[in-house]
């Protein structure tokens, strides 16, 4: 029943925020779950390239186009899918010539 002045009752104001809250809240935990599994799984190259440093470049990524090699359980970034594809094809190659350039400076 909604008074005679329009506002809202008391009851459904505070169970509309106690919703946004939760919301909100789940929201949060799921950001900070999130960024705590990112910190745990840290690329190999600090988020450059690893085909490009192989190249002798260094181009930096935000590492959403990523590779888990199973050989050795490293993350490498990629700033594009042909590169991360062209870097798997060899990896055994590729791996020590980005090494290498990642080191030299």
């Amino acid at each position: 029943m909604v008074p005679e002045n329009g506002t809202k009752p008391a009851s459904i104001v505070l169970f509309a925020r106690k919703r946004t809250t939760m919301r909100t809240t789940k929201i949060m935990i799921g950001a900070l779950m999130f960024g705590a599994a990112s910190l745990a799984a840290a690329d190999e190259f600090d988020g450059y390239d690893a085909m490009s440093l192989s190249q002798g470049k260094r181009v930096e990524t935000d590492c959403s186009i990523n590779w888990k090699n199973p050989k050795d359980d490293k993350i490498y970034c990629f700033a594009n899918a042909r590169n991360q594809f062209m870097f798997k094809q060899n990896a055994k190659t590729f791996v020590p010539r980005a090494q290498s350039v990642f080191d030299s400076n």
